[in-house]
């Protein structure tokens, strides 16, 4: 417990409170179903990171795509840890859609993504980095197999 404690007290100090951020264009390519050797595919996504927030609370909207023609567009929050002055931490959640298409059945269209990344932020607010995300219904639909994907990401400031 004094652990988890000592954690609490010095997240505040990674935090950075400044609202001077732009909305952000993000572009990546990666793979679809990562841990799944035989599913395995590749994929391409973008996300538009309003400067806006609530709290720290960024609102973003994602757009997925795979080699099968499986879609996914999500809508969530996402929140920048800076560790240090270039590093960022960002973890998200966003529900969303799925359209199957030739790809995987994830048991139904409603579908959450919960996901980290971490990327170096350049002077110029660009950033390159890498997500992990999983999407899965949650075990609402009739099978849950879910999904992980690993993408490499580029992000363009918008001003």
């Amino acid at each position: 417990m004094k652990k988890l404690a000592l954690i609490f007290l010095f997240v505040p100090a990674l935090l950075r409170a400044d609202c001077c951020r732009p909305t952000l264009l993000s572009f990546g390519v990666g793979g679809f179903d990562m841990l799944r050797p035989h599913e395995r595919m590749l994929q391409f996504q973008a996300e538009y990171k309003w400067c806006a927030s609530w709290h720290g609370l960024q609102p973003f909207a994602g757009l997925m795509l795979n080699a099968k023609g499986s879609v996914y567009f999500c809508f969530g929050g996402c929140y920048d840890i800076y560790l240090g002055r270039h590093f960022v931490l960002t973890p998200s959640f966003a529900p969303g859609v799925y359209f199957k298409n030739r790809g995987k059945e994830l048991g139904l269209p409603l579908e959450f993504r919960s996901s980290i990344s971490f990327a170096a932020e350049f002077c110029s607010y660009h950033r390159l980095g890498i997500q992990f995300y999983h999407i899965s219904n949650g075990s609402l639909g009739f099978k849950n197999p879910g999904e992980e994907s690993l993408v490499i990401f580029y992000s363009i400031p918008l001003l």
